[in-house]
């Protein structure tokens, strides 16, 4: 099927790869087993060198070459794909359900809207491990479809007129242009939750450590939202290659912060920070959406199970807590604070060990 590109494809399945041989086998062999929908799949290699181009040769797949950047590869993908529906995907992303995409589609063509989108459920494969509530946390957490939980290894399905509407991937980003891209969707569309599973590995995870990665994308969240674009010109490190990772040091990333701050005017110091603080703030639902999912976690209930004591945080409170001047103050300060003693604490705990 992948071999036809003049044909007319329903779908086009856009993967941006780097380096992935290790996974190209398994996931097309997943992909292969796809029904009832007449799809291509456009491989955008970004200068692999491990032996990437020669296995998706053998595969008689077809590769399209962009320069390095996963937004850059996504939008070359989409630039040169042919189907109506489009599914941007990792390569590290499985499907147990062979009518995924077939009911996906399905489910966003009832809706007679081509400006709803969709993102598949998202399940962590921790191999024979028992699955982590951290894991179990963000799994519920990327199922609720609020702004800012729908990432790229969830899958972005829509359709080709709705992607014109949003436009590119952003490419001045190293990381988060999948984030970036769900937010701008929103002001011309919603998302929706798709009736499938979408497994992706743990490996980077695995390698940098859960809560490391996630503290450092909490960061990135928060400078990509605030607009500060400054910190991610100054650390390429914050997205390495799959081949690359190790365990993840973050007292770097603090220091740089820090450092970025403290050559900034006192005014301009303060507006970021006080955007921070306001960000923050209005993420704070995810502390009882936390709370409520450990405790389903702790009693074995399913992550399709939707808690709802996290909820409070959304009742008309929540509006003026996170519009209040004095609010947003404390919340600035709370933020000041904890990140000073963060830094401190991550200086000492990743600090060479002397014998």
């Amino acid at each position: 099927m992948e071999k036809n590109i003049t044909s007319v494809f329903e779908l086009s399945v856009i993967v941006p790869v780097l380096n992935e041989v290790a996974e190209l086998s398994a996931f097309l062999a997943d992909l292969r087993r796809q029904q009832q929908v007449a799809y291509e799949i456009v491989f955008v290699d970004g200068g692999s060198t491990d032996g990437t181009l020669n296995l998706l040769q053998q595969e008689q797949v077809r590769v399209i070459s962009s320069a390095r950047g996963r937004g850059q590869q996504l939008n070359v993908g989409a630039a040169e794909s042919h189907g109506d529906w489009m599914l941007f995907l990792h390569v590290d992303s499985r499907f147990d359900d062979p009518l995924a995409w077939r009911n996906g589609i399905d489910f966003l063509s009832r809706s007679r809207d081509s400006r709803i989108a969709g993102h598949f459920a998202l399940s962590f494969q921790t191999g024979d491990h028992k699955k982590s509530k951290g894991y179990d946390f963000y799994e519920r957490k990327a199922r609720s479809s609020r702004r800012e939980t729908i990432h790229g290894d969830q899958g972005f399905l829509l359709h080709r007129s709705l992607w014109r509407q949003v436009g590119d991937f952003c490419t001045d980003l190293p990381v988060m242009e999948d984030t970036d891209f769900a937010e701008r969707l929103r002001t011309v569309g919603q998302w929706q939750l798709l009736p499938a599973v979408i497994k992706t590995s743990t490996r980077r995870f695995d390698a940098e450590g859960l809560w490391q990665r996630q503290l450092l994308g909490a960061l990135m969240m928060c400078f990509r939202s605030i607009g500060w674009r400054e910190f991610f010109a100054r650390a390429p490190a914050v997205y390495r290659l799959q081949t690359d990772t190790e365990r993840l040091q973050l007292a770097p990333f603090f220091d740089l912060v820090a450092e970025l701050l403290a050559a900034k005017p006192i005014a301009q110091r303060w507006q970021l920070w006080y955007a921070s603080g306001s960000y923050v703030l209005r993420h704070g639902w995810q502390l009882f959406f936390a709370a409520d999912a450990f405790r389903a976690h702790q009693q074995g209930r399913s992550t399709a199970d939707t808690p709802d004591v996290w909820q409070f945080w959304c009742v008309p409170i929540y509006q003026w807590l996170t519009d209040n001047l004095l609010v947003r103050s404390l919340a600035t300060t709370l933020l000041r604070l904890w990140f000073v003693a963060m830094r401190l604490w991550l200086r000492h705990k990743e600090a060479p060990k002397r014998c």
